[in-house]
């Protein structure tokens, strides 16, 4: 018998882009694009004309939510995500998810991130086991 419901809403994290995150999850991921640290550079080709953070930030954060609800990571099967539009540094985003699926002891959720101004900046799928 699973602990997971579909329709089970997953309690949400609300954060904010900050330089110091951005450059941690660049210098820790190795993706050292300076569209997530440097001023100038960002503001020649970020779509939102300045630094975006680190998508690894989003993704880590949408994986706090799965994982909290999970019980832990050992309960984590699969995370996969799609950033959907940039998150602009100094603003603040939310993440959360839905049970849309459970198989026994599998519940498949529906993850997504939501600026400010609730436009989805990622979504994505996670399977966790109970």
């Amino acid at each position: 018998m699973s602990r997971f419901e579909v329709g089970t809403v997953l309690p949400e994290v609300t954060e904010r882009s900050q330089l110091t995150t951005s450059v941690a999850y660049a210098a820790a991921s190795g993706d050292l694009n300076p569209l997530h640290y440097d001023p100038e550079f960002a503001g020649k080709v970020s779509p939102t004309g300045g630094i975006i953070a680190h998508g690894m930030y989003a993704m880590g954060l949408a994986s706090r939510v799965l994982t909290a609800f999970a019980g832990g990571p050992e309960h984590v099967v699969e995370i996969n995500v799609r950033f959907t539009r940039p998150w602009p540094l100094h603003t603040s985003s939310t993440f959360g998810g839905t049970v849309t699926n459970v198989d026994g002891d599998l519940a498949t959720v529906q993850l997504w991130g939501r600026n400010d101004n609730g436009d989805q900046i990622l979504k994505g799928v996670g399977r966790i086991r109970a």
